[in-house]
């Protein structure tokens, strides 16, 4: 079971947008009202004490920062993807665009994949795809198949295949639509293969220009 994200910024008292100067003011502020040395034998603040360090340790660090605005705003969607009561297949598209569209706008080399990946799974839930292929749209399936696809584009590649089965499902078998999927996935398994071998690539070009230059070198 899914641990409940907890949200740092309302732990500070400060907005998802502060400036770093902002948390550490905050923080230096709260963690002096709260510190236990201030409240000797109070649990309740021994707890604040604790929550706060925890928080202003990754909004403090930018790399853990960006990393937790992304599951951040993943598992907003994922409680609006829950809490939703009335399911059709053009509030699934809209969820897939608006996924899409984010996901051109953020460092996805840095963020974390996993989450990523569980909630399209939420939003390709069985409940979610009964719906989808109950109703038969295939304008708009064909259409959250792509929005998917785009909004995985750089999504490490481990997590692909289960994504793509669950794309071809939803395709009906439709040809054209399991190709397209295909296809896409060939070209993201090239670019994970290049991705992973380009270093050793790298370096033995290195070393054979290195070895050209000393036989230059001794003539």
């Amino acid at each position: 079971m899914q641990t409940r994200l907890k949200d740092y910024y309302h732990i500070l008292g400060v907005a998802p947008v502060a400036k770093a100067e902002e948390i550490k003011k905050a923080y230096r502020a709260l963690a002096f009202k709260y510190h236990p040395d201030q409240n000797p034998d109070s649990a309740f603040a021994e707890a604040q004490f604790k929550e706060l360090q925890e928080a202003y340790s990754v909004l403090s660090n930018q790399k853990k920062r960006q990393q937790y605005d992304e599951e951040r705003w993943l598992s907003g969607m994922s409680n609006r993807a829950k809490d939703k009561t009335e399911i059709s297949p053009q509030w699934i598209l809209h969820e897939c665009k608006k996924l899409s569209k984010h996901m051109m706008h953020i460092d996805t080399y840095r963020m974390s994949h996993g989450s990523l990946s569980e909630y399209i799974f939420l939003l390709l839930s069985d409940a979610h795809m009964a719906v989808l292929q109950t109703e038969n749209n295939v304008a708009a399936n064909e259409d959250i198949i792509k929005e998917v696809l785009v909004a995985t584009k750089n999504m490490q590649f481990e997590y692909l295949p289960a994504i793509a089965a669950r794309l071809k499902t939803l395709s009906g078998g439709n040809a054209d639509i399991v190709s397209f999927i295909d296809s896409n996935i060939r070209e993201r398994r090239k670019a994970d293969s290049w991705d992973r071998y380009m270093p050793l690539f790298v370096l033995i070009i290195t070393l054979l220009l290195c070895i050209v230059m000393w036989v230059y070198g001794r003539g």
